[in-house]
């Protein structure tokens, strides 16, 4: 980093990068465990500071120690991300004394944002920690490929360590399609390597986590995204066609595989209902029933956020927003507190104010990373638009799994959106501005 750079932004070299380099290997640990494992790796720490909020602690002495602090809200997305994080911790702070650790943790939908901060410093102070971290995420989804479709039949199937009640592997079959979705555009753009036989898996474990709306759109709005941004397309056609026959040659075969002892399968009748209920053509009563439950609370909250009396404030973070809103059976049966939407949750708890700032600043993300992604086309720097549009690939899956299902609300998958966030940020700055590591890892370059 040149110390003009370091002038026109107004941050300075830190005296030493020890500690930084080491937060950001077990903050890339971490991330790994959060998708393989879940909840269960959560758990790591002695309560009240479990692992989110230890990485969140260590993270702030991290964000200080990197003099980055005024560089990483020097963009609007970042600006506005800051914004929304103050309107959450005051429609927060009130709630505290009545509802204790609830309130916090129904706030980190929004204030796990900080790790945007974190990223966005580290990666400034040093342009190098962007191609270690790709070089991290292609390690990861190299297992991953192989590893998901099991890792959900295993958290489906509620096995548990001896000796203990919390299962081996703990994580929805959304949060896991949100992550198979980011492998198939980082492997549609060509950032990485792949044998057919990864590919194959890929397939497959797709297959067996995407029997959900949710979960099947984002695998879907990835793949065409990437590829239709990338230029990709027709390499993709082979792929597509091969995974309709086979769809088709199973559904006329009536294979079902079960992956619960409870008796619960997956097979290509579920695919294809899911992908009919996302066309708005199933007749399945399973999904008719979730999306009529879903749109008649959706209802409730519009009428008492945008025609009622929490236009400006939201009922507050901590409130079990099902029991409130009057469906009170599925909070007590199902243990929801709040809808499987992160837009409908912003909106009832942090009213409008909140939703604006909330659209406005992933239309603003968006808006930043496409614009980096033309700049790169035109100036022929083929890699850097690559990542830019699986960035946002990556982000558009986890957005669209989140509006189906309570994905942002914990770590899993909330801190992993977030730091893609800050990734995205960081990565656009350092385009526009020249802060380009003089050389990437040779495994990127190889790969490429």
């Amino acid at each position: 980093m040149t110390q003009s750079t370091v002038q026109a932004f107004g941050f300075a070299q830190p005296a030493s990068r020890t500690f930084n380099d080491t937060y950001m290997r077990v903050l890339c640990v971490a991330l790994g465990g959060y998708a393989v494992v879940g909840k269960t790796f959560a758990y790591i720490g002695v309560p009240p500071l479990y692992l989110g909020e230890l990485l969140l602690i260590t993270g702030f002495l991290t964000f200080v120690r990197t003099g980055c602090w005024l560089a990483s809200i020097a963009t609007p997305a970042a600006r506005i991300l800051l914004v929304l994080m103050a309107w959450v911790v005051l429609r927060t702070v009130p709630y505290v004394g009545t509802y204790g650790a609830d309130a916090l943790r129904d706030s980190v939908i929004v204030t796990y944002g900080f790790f945007c901060f974190i990223v966005i410093a580290l990666l400034l102070e040093d342009p190098g920690r962007l191609d270690r971290a790709i070089v991290s995420y292609y390690a990861l989804i190299r297992v991953y490929a192989f590893i998901g479709g099991g890792c959900s039949a295993l958290a489906l199937a509620k096995v548990t360590i001896p000796g203990t009640n919390l299962q081996i592997i703990d994580l929805s079959p959304g949060a896991i399609a949100t992550h198979l979705a980011g492998a198939a555009a980082f492997a549609i753009l060509g950032l990485g390597r792949f044998s057919r036989i990864w590919v194959a898996m890929l397939l497959v474990s797709m297959v067996m986590v995407t029997s959900s709306r949710g979960a099947m759109l984002a695998c879907i709005v990835a793949i065409l995204a990437s590829a239709i941004l990338g230029g990709r397309l027709r390499q993709l056609v082979p792929v597509v066609a091969f995974a309709a026959v086979a769809l088709a040659i199973a559904s006329l075969l009536d294979i079902n595989v079960r992956i619960t002892p409870e008796g619960r399968a997956i097979g290509a009748d579920q695919i294809i209902e899911a992908l009919k209920s996302i066309l708005g053509v199933s007749d399945a009563s399973n999904y008719e029933a979730t999306k009529e439950f879903r749109t008649r609370w959706w209802s409730t909250i519009q009428d008492y956020t945008f025609r009622g009396p929490y236009f400006w404030s939201g009922k507050g973070f901590g409130v079990n927003i099902a029991m409130e809103d009057g469906y009170q059976l599925w909070a007590t049966t199902e243990g929801l507190r709040s809808p499987h939407n992160a837009s409908m949750t912003i909106l009832s708890r942090a009213g409008v104010p909140g939703l604006l700032l909330w659209v406005s600043l992933f239309g603003t993300w968006f808006t930043m990373l496409i614009r980096s992604m033309l700049m790169a086309q035109r100036r022929n720097e083929t890699r850097w638009a690559k990542i830019f549009i699986w960035i946002a690939s990556y982000g558009a899956a986890i957005i669209i799994e989140a509006s189906f299902n309570v994905t942002l609300e914990g770590p899993m998958v909330g801190i992993w959106f977030w730091c893609l966030f800050g990734f995205g940020i960081a990565a656009s700055m350092m385009f526009r501005s020249g802060l380009i590591s003089e050389h990437a890892p040779d495994e990127m370059h190889r790969a490429e």
